[in-house]
């Protein structure tokens, strides 16, 4: 993974679009090449190149045309002008320690270069996450009172992560477009990240099994999602036998409960951190199916809800308000644990993560209000489908 404070800013726009107008679509020529016609690229088309082969540009100097890549057993040198040149070293590698098993496409080169390609179809734009300054600016942005950017800086921790991103982080899934969808038949599943140190609830198995367990217990509690089948008789038949109505259909969170449930039974490395990992660079086809299915069914629950609402600006709303309080957690659940008041785990051996998890869903009402504040009132969704949505 590039470090994004390495990589200046005049190279992004030629990195994710070759034929962008920047200082950084300087012709760089193969001094292999002894006569014309020499072979060329820009400059932004090699530093992504040497990202998706698993190096690491660890100078990178426009203003000087001093370059330097390495990592994945290869060096790369460049040196602008006078002359250009161009030197590659390979080096032998174990294949165990490769590390250059990135699906390589124009939307994942931006990961590389610390921009968060938002999904078009939830009127989503690309986010620049890359450096902490970027992190500050989307966050203000986003929340324009101030006060979730001021905890993200106080969020940061000298020794442990002191670039992590405790809950901001969530933009990456929630935001991102799904970069897998052009190839399900691809196992690899490695993509770079768009920032140093990230780390999120969203991306951990114990925050997945504290999720699946309070939302059984906001389902039992608010009967009113819940549909049940109910035997009556009909007045109107010659029979005595009892005719059963037909229940109405399912709840969109009942949805979600039955999706969730069916996919842990069948692929238990949804929970399981450590068969997860040991299935990285090989998923199941049938495992990534799902989860490309379940991705589209969310983003076309959203993609009604904005036809319905005649209004797309919605879950751009909703995404600001849960990151203006998931920016939160991490120093709330540690008080919690400090203070013995944390809620069940269930054998989470990284029990921040777990009561991170159940935080959330103490936020939600939090949330609804401050939909409601931003104009989402009753009147336009109903209160009970905001937290729907956030589910």
């Amino acid at each position: 993974m590039a470090n994004p404070e390495h990589l200046a800013l005049q190279t992004r726009a030629s990195a994710v679009d070759p034929d962008a107008s920047s200082a950084a679509n300087i012709l760089v020529s193969f001094s292999q090449q002894k006569k014309p016609p020499f072979e060329a690229t820009n400059l932004g088309h090699l530093a992504a190149e040497a990202l998706r082969h698993g190096m690491t540009w660890t100078i990178f100097r426009p203003e000087d045309g001093t370059f330097l890549a390495e990592g994945n057993g290869h060096i790369l040198r460049l040196k602008l002008p006078p002359t250009y040149t161009f030197e590659y070293i390979p080096q032998p590698v174990p294949a165990e320690v490769s590390n250059s098993l990135y699906v390589a496409s124009p939307l994942v080169d931006k990961l590389f270069f610390g921009i968060l390609p938002g999904d078009p179809q939830l009127n989503l734009p690309d986010y620049h996450i890359g450096t902490n300054a970027e992190v500050y600016r989307t966050m203000y942005a986003l929340d324009p009172t101030g006060t979730a950017t001021k905890k993200i800086r106080d969020n940061r921790h000298p020794t442990l992560a002191p670039k992590s991103l405790f809950g901001f982080s969530d933009i990456i899934p929630l935001a991102g477009a799904m970069l897998r969808g052009y190839d399900p038949s691809c196992t690899i599943a490695r993509l770079p990240i768009p920032a140093e140190y990230t780390t999120g609830l969203l991306t951990h198995q114990e925050s997945f099994v504290v999720f699946r367990h309070r939302l059984d217990a906001f389902l039992a509690s608010s009967p009113h999602h819940l549909t049940q089948n109910t035997t009556t008789t009909n007045p109107n038949s010659d029979s005595d036998t009892d005719s059963e109505t037909p229940s109405p259909p399912p709840s969109v969170l009942q949805k979600i409960r039955t999706m969730y449930h069916d996919t842990m039974t069948h692929f238990p490395e949804w929970e399981d951190a450590v068969l997860a990992n040991s299935q990285i660079n090989n998923r199941s086809p049938h495992f990534l199916a799902r989860v490309l299915q379940t991705h589209r069914e969310c983003t076309a629950y959203f993609q009604r809800l904005h036809s319905q609402l005649a209004d797309d600006t919605f879950y751009p709303d909703l995404l600001a308000t849960h990151l203006s309080h998931a920016v939160n957690w991490w120093h709330e659940s540690f008080a919690r644990i400090r203070s013995g008041t944390t809620r069940p785990h269930y054998g989470a051996v990284r029990t921040h993560i777990a009561e991170g998890m159940h935080l959330y869903w103490d936020y939600l009402d939090s949330v609804v209000e401050d939909m409601q504040a931003k104009g989402w009132i009753e009147s336009v969704v109903p209160r009970e489908m905001l937290k729907e949505a956030w589910v």
